[in-house]
């Protein structure tokens, strides 16, 4: 199990958990983030991510990204 934020540059993962606060899961769900989902990473600065899921671009901070359970496809 891997950490969405030390993801590569062109990996496809796919969301197994996120651990934070119940308002910050809201607001992943909100942008179309939940468990389960397959994502493409098209950036990684750091932890500063933007992933793609479909045709949606979504960026995703470094906070954010670190609490993303992920395992490659």
């Amino acid at each position: 199990m891997q950490i969405l934020s030390n993801s590569q540059i062109g990996q496809h993962v796919l969301i197994n958990k996120i651990n934070s606060t119940p308002e910050k899961k809201i607001k992943l769900l909100g942008l179309g983030v939940n468990t389960g989902i397959s994502v493409s990473i098209l950036r990684n600065r750091g932890g500063d991510m933007v992933i793609s899921m479909g045709n949606a671009r979504i960026s995703i901070g470094r906070t954010l990204s670190k609490l993303i359970e992920v395992r490659e496809l």
